[in-house]
């Protein structure tokens, strides 16, 4: 694999690193498509040489990275909406009560 495509491994692997630590999940959707991409290339290529294995580890391990920050922020976001869920009767309740005493 040429030098270009090494780097671009790297590059890839370093961008993913900067998006998870910043916590940008946003941004961390197009590098997955990115890397996606990338990957897909790589499928046609017989071997790879150790610097390419190499690169592709250290790609692995900051996509595992993000992943496992993806999936925290859906937990949360689950626990959030099942918060929400169950303390909806409440807060309607709540709600047509002020409703009301506004309009008497």
């Amino acid at each position: 694999m040429p030098s270009d495509e090494r780097a671009r491994l790297i590059e890839l692997a370093g961008r993913l690193h900067e998006r998870t630590l910043a916590g940008d999940v946003r941004a961390l959707g197009a590098l997955d498509r990115e890397v996606g991409s990338l990957l897909i290339g790589l499928q046609g290529l017989r071997s790879l040489d150790a610097g390419t294995r190499s690169a592709c580890a250290l790609l692995q391990q900051a996509h595992q990275r993000a992943l496992a920050l993806v999936q925290r922020e859906h937990d949360a976001a689950q626990a959030q909406l099942r918060d929400l869920c169950a303390h909806r009767g409440g807060r309607d309740a709540y709600a047509a009560a002020e409703f009301l005493g506004d309009t008497r």
